[in-house]
């Protein structure tokens, strides 16, 4: 899913973008794995990704709770075969390698250090465009792929970051600086976009009764 999510064409313009999962977890309640891009407002975009994904979570655990015959069957049969299980969020981002670079050591160093500054990856001229998708589940796995953009604007085949990867979410709430070498993915942020999952989960289940 989140393979798919990084790489397939976006109808909702803007970043950062959010999908939803279903089925990706065992012993689904119908054989098919898919997911739903969100709709966020063009707002969306200029918060942190961290308080974007709270005010989310706290949206839906306010939603008030429909009554079941709100829905036809056709929605019910739906909401009954599509089982909310993951959730993933594609930033924009900054990719640099220190070991080929001056400047890209002295960025890492920054980052590392405190000292780093938004936009400071964007001055890097060894930094390269990218997206980068961080994945959830509700059993509790997390994964996070990368994406570097060629000079073409094509995308290459998406690679899995590990824990030698370094990155930080910028004001906008992209991931301006993917750095190989120290550091970690945030633990924030999946753990908000955990919340998120875990109150969508939550709200259907209790509106249509599952």
């Amino acid at each position: 899913m989140a393979h798919g999510a990084l790489t397939a064409p976006s109808d909702v313009p803007g970043w950062p973008r959010l999908f939803l999962g279903y089925n990706t977890l065992p012993d689904p309640p119908f054989p098919l794995v898919g997911y739903l891009q969100y709709e966020l407002t063009p707002q969306a975009g200029e918060l942190a990704l961290p308080r974007l994904l709270r005010a989310m979570a706290e949206s839906m655990r306010a939603q008030p709770v429909p009554p079941k015959e709100s829905f036809d069957e056709a929605r019910q049969r739906v909401a009954t075969a599509m089982r909310v299980d993951a959730m993933v969020v594609v930033v924009r981002a900054r990719a640099f390698v220190p070991s080929q670079s001056e400047g890209a050591r002295a960025l890492l160093a920054n980052l590392l250090e405190g000292f780093y500054r938004d936009g400071d990856a964007e001055a890097c001229a060894d930094a390269r465009e990218a997206a980068v998708a961080l994945a959830v589940d509700r059993a509790g796995d997390r994964v996070a792929l990368i994406a570097e953009r060629d000079p073409s604007g094509a995308y290459a085949t998406p690679a899995r970051l590990e824990a030698e990867h370094s990155t930080t979410t910028t004001a906008r709430g992209d991931a301006e600086v993917l750095a190989r070498g120290g550091g970690a993915v945030p633990a924030e942020v999946f753990g908000l976009l955990g919340e998120v999952l875990d109150a969508q989960y939550t709200w259907t289940k209790a509106a249509f009764a599952l």
